[in-house]
């Protein structure tokens, strides 16, 4: 059984590393990208700036409904049968100036460093945790806190992806429109870390639970 135990929290740490390793790589690509507009090397300064601005939105038909034409928006070419086919878009990336005020990109730029840093406390919890299972030291307190602590370490994560993607979509609904089309925040988040968050939380009231009942039957005898 423990097998199976390392080997599906394996699989949960590299996920949680990826998403560590994502973020990290975007910091570097936004760092490239500043020391070539400042050498004045790498593309041209219109493809910098196209870069710089690169935003991902999540697209909502206003007559979005389960029947009738409202469905599809528009369409594209099909290069197998050399027709158009309907479409509808569901997101894409644009290249728009938002014109972000100061208090808005220092929010951005805090809210991906908070990020990062409770993903990686995140990732020593959860490790403090599987090395603690396998001593066969699982029933404590001292677990039942990292539990607790990587339950609010993830959903801090959350809360920073959905503050950011609010700030995205309002700077981008200030200065871009689709005809046809809304902003849509729900397409751009996602809800993994919460789900993850809330079950470490209910697993560690699990154990507190289990550990009181324990406690007091101690005590009876």
């Amino acid at each position: 059984m423990k097998r199976r135990l390392n080997i599906l929290c394996l699989i949960v740490i590299l996920v949680l590393s990826y998403s560590v390793l994502e973020m990290g790589y975007g910091f570097f690509i936004g760092a490239k990208l500043g020391a070539e507009s400042v050498a004045e090397k790498g593309p041209s300064l219109s493809a910098q700036k196209e870069l710089w601005n690169m935003k991902y939105i999540s697209l909502m038909p206003e007559n979005f409904s389960t029947s009738g034409s409202d469905i599809f928006q528009d369409s594209v070419y099909n290069e197998k049968s050399g027709e158009y086919v309907p479409a509808t878009y569901a997101s894409m990336i644009i290249s728009v100036d938002t014109h972000p005020a100061i208090w808005e990109m220092i929010t951005a730029k805090g809210l991906a460093f908070v990020q990062m840093g409770v993903y990686i406390w995140a990732i020593v919890l959860f490790i403090r945790l599987i090395i603690s299972i396998n001593k066969s030291d699982i029933f404590n307190w001292r677990n039942v806190r990292r539990l607790r602590r990587l339950g609010f370490a993830l959903i801090i994560s959350f809360c920073c992806a959905l503050l950011t993607a609010y700030l995205t979509v309002y700077g981008v609904d200030e200065v871009f429109s689709l005809h046809g089309y809304s902003l849509d925040i729900s397409g751009v988040i996602n809800t993994t870390m919460l789900v993850l968050g809330l079950c470490a939380l209910i697993v560690g009231e699990v154990f507190a639970i289990g550990l009181k009942m324990k406690e007091e039957q101690d005590l009876t005898i």
